[in-house]
């Protein structure tokens, strides 16, 4: 994929919030800012990875760039039309272009269904064809994912965890979209099955040309599949950049603290390697604190002496050693030796 492919989704400032009734002590309704202000764009022919602790609004992210949970600020924009400026028809009539895959295999598929009517049933929303047409469809969808003719006439508790995703694969698939999100899409199964699911996305996407959207806490499957990866923290994104920048060299606290704690492939680097541990809990995101979110925490915060400017301003994101991060001290950051990440624990 060429670094220079033009965005094919963009998402600008984008919030999703949530009302909800305080209790306790608390009275009155407060609002929990699940996404708080969000741009990044993801280029056509990408796997765009998204990590960050649970809690940190990756999933709320993922579905608002497919239209699924309206955004309550900012835009999405994909392919150049603004989503939030078409009505319920034309919006329908794009949505065959972006999909979803789900983390729980079995909660995402209807049980009183057929697999044949699981698959068909986005061709027969999005497309008008024979019977007999709809059938060789699912059949041809079925043998792309690594399923029998047979499956089609099975229904969703006959199959094994890594059989209903393939079919969960295959529904997403079937109404030929551009753009697929995959949420936590393996996180549910077991390792061995999650390489064949793993692999299996990498040649659809090369063989359909497809643009993924990878959400999940395991940051060495995101590590493996993405070119390039987002790390989001309390509903903001800290760092962007390519896969091996950001992995090589995290410039963010939180990206190396978040990184630091992923597997080694190494067993004597992981023995030895020592972990940055964060103190503290995330904060609520209906209260998240001013200035910096990530200041409470922060190994680099203490270092410096507490600065005022991470306790009073919000950072945006700023271009800095080829990728973009949300730090008032990212130079300091970057000029950090790797010392950090091997040596001090905090």
């Amino acid at each position: 994929m060429s670094s220079e492919a033009a965005p094919l989704v963009v998402a600008d400032d984008v919030a999703v919030h949530f009302p909800a009734r305080a209790s306790g002590l608390r009275r009155g309704r407060h609002v929990i800012r699940a996404v708080d202000g969000v741009s990044l764009a993801i280029r056509r022919g990408e796997t765009f990875g998204l990590v960050g602790e649970s809690g940190s609004g990756k999933s709320t992210l993922g579905r608002a760039l497919i239209g699924l949970r309206a955004p309550t600020g900012g835009r999405v924009a994909f392919d150049g039309t603004v989503l939030g400026d078409l009505d319920a028809r034309a919006l329908r009539a794009q949505r065959r272009r972006f999909q979803i895959i789900f983390q729980d295999p079995f909660g995402s598929l209807n049980p009183r269904l057929r697999v044949e009517d699981l698959v068909g049933e986005p061709i027969d929303l999005h497309r008008r064809v024979s019977r007999a047409d709809r059938a060789a469809e699912v059949t041809a969808l079925l043998a792309r994912v690594g399923l029998p003719p047979s499956a089609a006439r099975r229904y969703p508790h006959e199959f094994s965890g890594g059989q209903r995703q393939r079919i969960g694969i295959a529904r997403a698939l079937a109404g030929g979209p551009e753009f697929v999100v995959c949420d936590e899409a393996v996180s549910a199964l077991d390792v061995s099955i999650q390489a064949q699911i793993l692999n299996l996305l990498m040649e659809l996407r090369e063989g359909l040309g497809l643009t993924l959207l990878f959400i999940s806490h395991d940051l060495a499957v995101v590590r493996h599949v993405s070119h390039r990866v987002a790390v989001m923290y309390l509903g903001r994104v800290v760092e962007v950049g390519t896969a091996s920048d950001v992995y090589r060299l995290p410039i963010h606290p939180y990206s190396r603290a978040l990184l630091s704690g992923s597997r080694v492939a190494d067993p004597k680097v992981e023995r030895t390697r020592a972990r940055i541990v964060l103190r503290g809990d995330v904060p609520s995101p209906s209260a998240p604190p001013p200035g910096c979110r990530f200041h409470p925490r922060c190994w680099l915060y203490e270092r410096l002496g507490g600065p005022e400017a991470c306790r009073r301003d919000d950072p945006v994101l700023v271009e800095t050693a080829g990728r973009t991060v949300a730090c008032h001290f990212a130079d300091e950051a970057r000029a950090s030796d790797t010392g950090l990440l091997t040596a001090q624990v905090y």
